[in-house]
This record gives C-alpha cells, structure tokens and sequence, in this order.
C-alpha cells in the first residue's frame, strides 16, 4: 500500500560547499522567460530605480526576479531589454534610504545557522536551533480539542506571506487552517525556539493535481499576514538560477527534515528532525513502483533514499522541503509527495521536483 508522507528532514552540507564566487556571471531566467544575470541589485541600475521610485507598487515584481542573496543583499534577474521597465501602477514615491531593499527580502533567503557534518528522518537525527528557518508545520483543527492543531503536514517559507507545500496536504482539507514558523520542538516552550502561528488566507492547488496518482503534487498557501524576517525565521530560495533549476541531482545528498513518524506507522517526532539522502536514477525509481499502476515516476519529480532503506520521510513530512545547498544558500528542490512505507528497502522516496513548477508558484507569489 502506498503512503502518503509528511514532514520533512533537512540534510548536511559536508562535501557539497562550493565557492560563493559560483554566483558571478551567473545566468538565470526572468519569469516571462528573459536571459538575464542575476547580480547583485546595486548593480542592476534599472531595477534599483524602480525600487527607489515605486517601492510599494513594485514590490510583488521585484521579488519574483530574485535569484540569490550576497550577504544579506538580494541577486536580482537583471536584463538589458524591457523587462527591467515594467508597466506598474503608480505608487508612491519615496527617496532612496539604507532600507530600499525591504520589499526583497533584506534577510537572506536560503541562510541556515546549522553545521552539521553527519547523517541526519526515519534514521534522522535532532535538528539545532535555527537549522532550516524556512520549515514550516501545517496545523489542522481537531475535533477533540479545537484549541490544539494536528500538525500533520510540513510546508516552507518562499516568501513573507506564502508556504510551498504538497497538494495532498491541501486537497479536501478544510481543517487545515493554521502555519508554525521558527519551532524546534512542538511540544516544548523551552528549546529556545520563539514560534510564531499565522492563519492561513488562502489555499491554492495546482490546477492539474491528481488525487489518484498525486501527480502535480503541489500547493501554495497564502498566509493571512507578512511574516516578519528572524534569525530564525526566513525563507528558503526557489531554484531560479538556471545552474541550480537545470542541475542533474542524481548521486547527489540533499536535506531533508521535519516532525513525521519516526518509523512506519509509528508516532510523530514533536521534534524537528535531519537528514541527508542520495537522489536516485529515474530508471531506478521507476523499478521500484512498477507494481504501482497509479505511481507516476517523469521528468516532473525526483526520487531519494537509500537502497538499504533505514532513512527516509514518513508520515507526517508530507509538504515538507527537500533543499540543496549551493555555496552557503538553500534552494528549494523538492517537496516530500510519497512513497511506501517508510524507508524500505529498495523503494525511494518520490518527491515533487519543483524547478517543473516554478510558473505555478509565481503566478501565486501575490
């Protein structure tokens, strides 16, 4: 029987830092599909007019170019053609200050405090503080005791106001109604952690989610406030730059964390939990789940786990995030969908690849 999992695990970086230098002459690609660099902003002199001259109306639009962070200054997708004029409405104008950049996200996206340097859900091990500030745990009211939310789904923080998770953890869910950011431990006021509970505005599906196959596994949630930014609570990076969104992440160790099961069937970890897993061959993934009819294994997921089994999601990691460190930043590369029981031998996870829907999540960055 197949299971749907929930929550995931964020991995180790060991062995896969590359210099920040990567990032110079980077190419990347403008959500109309421009050919741009993505630089930092100060250098991108139409852009940086924009921001200076219609910060409030040019919010929303200056995020979606962002490609990375230098320091905790924002990368933009900066073009030579139309694309850095874009036709707003008019707002209002404000003189250049230190904080111009606070519609970009001054706090770095994809910027975690761990330094982890050994395996880390099944199999995972306990998460530091303000290890992966972008984890999100997705309440539920319960029926039991309505003042007290089911966390049964992860998500991640892409932006001030929106949560990137899968579309089974949103499909027909009307108790889910409620985010935690920045915890460490659900069940513990003493961890250190200062958690924030945000309701939730709006839920959007993609279009073509398929309950049966849960192909196009994936939601966003417009949460009903902006999120302020912490040390311990600020958004991953989507996989805009072309070098990270084109990348071949076979053989490859990302993260993984979150609050699921700690074995099949077995209760969730109230806390947060690590772990780093190899992405697998399609060719292999699809092996695994041919006894499957309703499994979709195509170029719209990637598949992770050890062949030996032992490490894995389970339930409960659904929506969480499956996040590849370039440098020193995070990206978001995958979102936990399913699998079979957890880590079994010989079955991977299957994980909603999302440089495949970077249209459908800005479209709803708004």
């Amino acid at each position: 029987m197949m299971w749907i999992l929930s929550v995931l695990v964020p991995l180790q970086l060991l062995l896969l830092i590359v210099s920040s230098q990567d990032f110079n002459s980077v190419t990347c690609r403008t959500p109309s599909g421009e050919i741009g660099q993505c630089i930092n902003i100060r250098q991108c002199s139409p852009l940086l007019q924009l921001l200076q001259t219609q910060r409030n109306a040019a919010g929303d639009y200056l995020r979606s170019l962002v490609c990375g962070y230098e320091g905790f200054e924002p990368r933009v997708c900066c073009t030579s053609g139309s694309e850095t004029s874009p036709v707003v409405t008019d707002g209002p104008r404000i003189e250049p200050t230190n904080n111009a950049y606070g519609p970009l996200y001054a706090d770095q996206c994809g910027q975690s405090r761990s330094n982890i340097t050994h395996f880390k859900v099944v199999g995972g091990n306990p998460a530091q503080l303000g290890a992966w500030p972008w984890i999100a745990a997705l309440g539920y009211r319960s029926t039991k005791n309505p003042n007290s939310p089911r966390w049964l789904c992860g998500g991640t923080l892409v932006s001030s106001r929106h949560i990137v998770t899968a579309g089974h953890c949103v499909h027909n869910q009307r108790d889910l109604y409620i985010v935690r950011l920045g915890d460490l431990d659900l069940n513990s006021d003493s961890d250190g952690a200062t958690p924030i509970d945000v309701l939730i505005e709006r839920k959007i599906i993609h279009p073509e989610y398929n309950a049966a196959s849960y192909t196009n596994d994936i939601a966003v949630l417009r949460l009903q406030q902006e999120v302020p930014f912490t040390e311990l609570i600020h958004p991953i990076c989507l996989p805009l730059p072309d070098e990270v969104r084109n990348r071949d992440y076979t053989r490859l160790f990302p993260f993984i964390a979150g609050w699921g099961s700690v074995y099949f069937h077995g209760p969730s970890s109230s806390r947060l939990l690590e772990l780093q897993i190899p992405v697998v061959e399609q060719s292999e993934c699809k092996r695994a789940f041919e006894a499957f009819p309703t499994a979709v294994i195509n170029d719209r997921v990637l598949c992770a786990g050890f062949a030996r089994g032992g490490k894995d999601a389970c339930q409960g990691d659904s929506g969480g995030p499956l996040m590849h460190p370039r440098g020193r930043t995070y990206y978001l590369i995958g979102v936990v969908s399913y699998g079979f029981r957890c880590a079994e031998p010989g079955f991977p996870g299957v994980y909603t690849k999302v440089s495949a829907f970077l249209d459908f999540i800005q479209q709803n960055l708004v």
